[in-house]
């Protein structure tokens, strides 16, 4: 996440689970069908890890202009999923090819609805953007046995027939609880600001809980965070009632920009904000003004540009539509930000961040020549 947001990205994240049926005529082949389906859903796909990865350098025979790319997407509310949209769709587009967007927006029912509307429009790729993996795994499978290529980003997916892309999030929360930890050598009191049921978010938090436990002298003391269509304000109903019965808060880790959105906004109605020191994931122009803002407690996050990352699973998609055959799994590194980088660089949106840190921009990633180059976030 983000989510993101990814996000991403990003959460109870594309909230709470839904039951999934399915209508089947009781015939041995329909019921071998349900099996082999089953069976998929419940292997352990053991990925193999390969940045090094890189897209044949001539043009495919299977590629072709006009391709279409259907992206099923469980986008959050916050600029991190429209900048990530937006680098995708215009990498695909300036590959010649056509995007059908669908967005449940949080509402795990309809993107499993909206996940059978892509397949049944018989796209030549499908990209899944976020997702609860118990709905999303199932339609994966559908899609890849009547032959469509599936790229995901950032959904526990099982099927090792898709190709899987993410933020390396291990890495991030690493970096992030680094700094978090240089800044507070001494330890703190911790308000821990994340929410489970999401890939990314889950690998987050597993680095974390082991940063618990090989640091004894930081402590959590609150733990809240709410994934909804208005995550910000949720979080910040939540984050303050749980705050008001921990006011020894020093430091708050939010594990996505928009839940340290929500802490910000809880810190302020506690009258806690020159007392706690905010550390978050992800980063937005919305997220870079909160952090510039004079007295602002956001002290760092840790982030891959969005646009960036949009456009490095469109190239992904891109390849696997032209029939490329690409690895089980490749992550996108993110870069430390400190709120002191930011004034000093005077850094005040996206298109400044990218300019201060052009490491941010991976055109190499999956790059080929007969895939044009973009510049993601114009």
């Amino acid at each position: 996440m983000k989510p993101k947001k990814s996000m991403f990205a990003i959460s109870t994240v594309l909230i709470a689970a839904t039951a999934l049926g399915a209508c089947s005529q009781d015939t041995d082949n329909d019921s071998d069908t349900a099996k082999k389906g089953s069976e998929k859903k419940s292997q352990s796909c053991d990925r193999i890890l390969n940045n090094d990865y890189m897209l044949p350098q001539a043009k495919p025979a299977e590629f072709k202009k006009g391709f279409t790319v259907a992206l099923v997407r469980q986008s959050g509310v916050g600029d991190y999923f429209e900048q990530w949209g937006n680098g995708a769709t215009k990498q695909i587009e300036a590959a010649g090819g056509k995007v059908k967007v669908y967005d449940a927006r949080g509402n795990n029912s309809t993107q499993v609805s909206q996940f059978g509307q892509a397949i049944s429009s018989k796209p030549d790729v499908i990209i899944v953007d976020h997702g609860l993996a118990d709905s999303v795994n199932p339609k994966i499978d559908e899609a890849i046995d009547k032959g469509i290529p599936v790229v995901v980003y950032d959904v526990d997916i099982a099927n090792c027939d898709a190709t899987y892309i993410s933020q390396n999030d291990e890495s991030i929360a690493e970096e992030i609880l680094g700094y978090l930890k240089k800044e507070n050598p001494d330890g703190g009191k911790i308000a821990y600001v994340n929410v489970s049921g999401i890939a990314p978010l889950d690998s987050r938090n597993k680095v974390y809980q082991e940063f618990l436990k090989g640091n004894p002298e930081f402590k959590q003391v609150a733990h809240f965070g709410k994934y909804t269509e208005s995550v910000a304000a949720d979080t910040a109903t939540e984050g303050a009632a749980a705050l008001s019965a921990a006011k020894d808060t020093t430091i708050a880790f939010a594990a996505y920009d928009e839940l340290a959105k929500g802490t910000l906004i809880a810190l302020r109605q506690q009258g806690l904000s020159d007392k706690v020191k905010v550390y978050g994931v992800d980063i937005s122009t919305a997220d870079i003004q909160l952090m510039i803002k004079s007295g602002s407690p956001w002290r760092a996050t840790a982030a891959t540009d969005p646009a960036n990352v949009g456009a490095v699973v469109a190239r992904a998609a891109i390849g696997k539509a032209a029939g490329a055959d690409l690895p089980d799994k490749m992550t996108i590194p993110a870069t430390l930000i400190t709120q002191d980088q930011l004034v000093d660089k005077n850094v005040e949106n996206m298109d400044d961040l990218r300019k201060a840190l052009p490491e941010l921009s991976t055109p190499d990633y999956l790059g080929a020549p007969w895939i044009p180059e973009i510049t993601p976030g114009q």
